[in-house]
């Protein structure tokens, strides 16, 4: 039960198919439920079987979801357990008392009122497995829930596609730093647009992509020409993943500067864009909030800076552009620990355990 998959973009799109994937890769059959804006359809995609019933937000969803999942369990017989990627999509499977287990990642479950927590601890409850993606999340899970009766696992994220492999770029040209991810306040790029601007005003040279779009598009396209930026700064917007995977093999430094916004409740859980920049080989730059800084070893594959302080990022671009060598270590061990870290079987196989032990 996804929220979301290919090919529409997103994380938890990411998420859905990812380990939809690694599900059939062990040998499971795997049908999954979502919506997109391809939608209504079923399809074969590789081992899986997709079945979405189109986009919309209509009262009409949920019947939706449950006349297809009818349908395939007259087909198929009853599943052996449901994934639900989010709580949200493991109330059809507690209701239909199916066995599932259910993901949290981050602020989807920092909100609502009085009756929403109430079936949040309920669907938490009763799941044979609770997920969270990473030691923050599951933190920030018990605050928000208390007591479950299954202990939360945290199981890391694997990547969005294919590890990007380093390109050399020939000398003369500038370093090429890139951010890619939804342009929404928490990510905090438009910090870097201001470090970037300091930057320039010392004489460093250096190139910046931000990729994406969100909330916060016309605001940081803006502050890219109010600072005098153009041509130096370039707001990409949408980049499709052929594209993102050619700039995360071309970049030098990686920036997701996220921090906390709305008292905390909105806040990273993980951070897909950073793996994969870690896995392309690129020394990364990420902000000391939410579950994001437990990807990075301080110093060693990459630098971890206060997002609220502009002067804490300058400092660490600075050291970035300026000591070659240590960027380039970074990157290395950056590289070595995504691969061996970062994988979607390993995900799986860590809920098969939790799972197996909940018998």
């Amino acid at each position: 039960m996804a929220k979301g998959y290919a090919p529409d973009e997103g994380g938890m799109q990411t998420y859905a198919q990812g380990v939809a994937e690694a599900w059939a890769a062990t040998g499971a059959a795997v049908t999954v439920f979502s919506q997109t804006s391809l939608g209504p359809r079923g399809e074969r995609l590789g081992g899986i079987e997709l079945i979405d019933i189109g986009p919309g937000k209509s009262p009409l969803v949920p019947w939706r979801f449950l006349k297809a999942m009818r349908a395939e369990r007259t087909a198929s017989g009853v599943p052996a357990f449901v994934h639900a990627t989010t709580w949200r999509t493991a109330v059809l499977p507690m209701l239909l008392a199916l066995p599932y287990a259910v993901t949290f990642h981050g602020r989807e479950f920092m909100y609502g009122g009085a009756l929403t927590l109430r079936l949040m601890r309920a669907v938490a409850s009763r799941a044979q497995a609770v997920v969270t993606v990473s030691h923050f999340s599951r933190k920030r899970l018990l605050d928000r829930l208390g007591g479950l009766r299954a202990d939360p696992i945290v199981a890391w994220n694997g990547l969005s596609g294919p590890a990007a492999r380093r390109i050399d770029i020939p000398p003369g040209h500038s370093p090429l730093l890139f951010s890619l991810c939804r342009l929404e306040p928490r990510k905090n790029i438009a910090a870097a647009v201001r470090a970037c601007a300091q930057l320039r005003h010392e004489g460093t040279p250096f190139r910046y992509i931000i990729g994406g779009r969100g909330p916060e598009l016309d605001r940081i396209t803006a502050l890219v020409a109010e600072l005098s930026l153009n041509g130096v700064v370039d707001v990409a917007g949408f980049v499709e993943s052929g594209r993102a995977a050619e700039l995360h093999a071309e970049a030098d430094v990686f920036i997701h500067p996220q921090i906390e916004v709305d008292e905390g409740r909105d806040f990273e859980g993980f951070g897909i864009a950073i793996a994969d920049a870690m896995a392309a080989e690129t020394a990364v730059i990420v902000g000391k909030d939410g579950g994001t800084p437990e990807l990075v070893e301080q110093g060693v594959t990459g630098l971890i800076v206060d997002g609220a302080n502009d002067g804490d990022l300058v400092d660490a671009l600075r050291r970035m552009l300026a000591d070659v060598a240590g960027r380039q270590a970074m990157a290395a061990a950056a590289r070595a620990h995504a691969e061996e870290t970062f994988h979607w079987d390993r995900h799986v196989a860590l809920i098969a355990g939790a799972l197996s032990d909940g018998k």
